[in-house]
């Protein structure tokens, strides 16, 4: 008689349970700076692993096919290219308590990145991860490769293990803020036509001239006014009218004082002749 011992060996399962949710981006108007060239801002799952460390995986949109269920296979952004060959491991964080509490409005920094902390998470933050190149971190959250797509999934791990339990679904395709290449603008006119063009140098020529003007008339009235504010400062010469009663007395006057002393006998002389003469004959006639 064979006895044939059957030993049960128990293995843990490696299939983890999807939950019906995706990770997005806030879906509030009054946040600013969701996504920029290198980092994407996303909403916490909040009541959906309670009391959970939750790690954030993230994969370029480009890969295909994207495995459904991240399981045991965690890799670095190191050897998945930054997320371009398949899901990387990018960081983790503590969940919030399950509460229903609004956002808090406040006018400290602190209060307000303690909120932020606690209610969003910014993916591509990291800019230490990737100069630890002989020993590469376990989560290296990175700043994302410009003008790619990304998504996102959530997933809540057994330490002890090191496999997944819980996780999400991956998020819809979330995209960069594009960036430009400063070689790649085109300095010429591009789509604009001749007549713009001719509209434009002659708006243009308008507006120097009107400037012109406008100078001009400036520094004429600055000169202008200093002019006559010195004249008003110089006095003026007075000018005086003397009154003369007989004008041919003070000619007469006039004449005899300038002739030279020589010239003024003379004439007493000969006043003195014609005195005589008209004297004599009236005294003879007597």
């Amino acid at each position: 008689m064979k006895v044939i011992l059957l030993v049960c060996v128990w293995i843990p399962s490696t299939v983890s349970v999807v939950m019906n949710f995706k990770p997005e981006v806030p879906l509030t108007p009054d946040l600013l700076i969701v996504r920029t060239a290198t980092t994407i801002t996303l909403s916490k799952p909040i009541c959906l692993f309670p009391n959970e460390t939750v790690d954030v995986f993230g994969v370029q949109a480009s890969v295909f096919p994207l495995p459904a269920e991240i399981g045991s296979m965690i890799r670095s952004y190191q050897q998945t290219d930054g997320g371009a060959t398949g899901p990387y491991r990018a960081a983790s964080f503590a969940t919030s308590t399950c509460t229903s509490l609004p956002f808090m409005l406040s006018t400290d920094p602190a209060r307000v990145q303690a909120e932020i902390d606690k209610y969003l998470f910014r993916v591509g933050n990291d800019v230490q991860c990737l100069n630890q190149v002989n020993n590469p971190p376990e989560n290296c959250n990175a700043p994302l490769r410009a003008n790619a797509t990304y998504r996102f999934k959530f997933a809540v791990r057994n330490t002890s293990t090191n496999v997944t339990e819980n996780e999400t679904l991956w998020s819809d395709p979330i995209s960069l803020l594009r960036v430009f290449e400063p070689t790649g603008l085109n300095p010429s006119p591009g789509g604009r036509t001749g007549g713009m063009v001719v509209i434009t140098t002659i708006l243009s020529i308008l507006l120097f001239l009107l400037l012109c003007a406008f100078a001009t008339i400036l520094i004429y009235k600055f000169w202008g006014s200093k002019e006559l504010a010195t004249l008003e400062q110089q006095p003026g010469p007075r000018s005086y009218t003397t009154h003369v009663r007989n004008q041919d007395y003070a000619e007469s006057i006039y004449s005899k004082a300038s002739k030279p002393p020589q010239q003024q006998q003379q004439q007493q002389l000969t006043d003195q002749q014609r005195y005589q003469s008209t004297i004599a004959p009236a005294e003879a006639s007597e």
